[in-house]
């Protein structure tokens, strides 16, 4: 996983909380279409960033999805919402 990521990630991890690829290519100022490459191997860590349309990490098996992925239904949907967020939280 690229650096820049990890802390993104780590937080949506921490809290059980999805964001979108756009919401975390904001945050991290990363063009959202490089986001997948980026995450790198696809992994139940990296689950947590997903398509806004369908809710889902995009080409992900069962077996690669975090088994929590889906223990609540809130979505960030904003790179500024994800950054309050994660400021909030220290």
């Amino acid at each position: 996983m690229d650096p820049a990521l990890e802390r993104f990630v780590a937080y949506l991890e921490r809290n059980k909380i999805r964001a979108t690829y756009k919401a975390v290519g904001e945050a991290a100022e990363i063009p959202p279409r490089s986001l997948g490459d980026r995450l790198g191997e696809k992994c139940a860590r990296a689950s947590w960033v997903m398509n806004d349309s369908t809710g889902d990490p995009t080409g992900y098996t069962e077996h690669q999805k975090h088994p929590d992925l889906y223990s609540t239904e809130e979505i960030i949907r904003s790179g500024d919402d994800l950054i309050r967020r994660m400021k909030r939280e220290k």
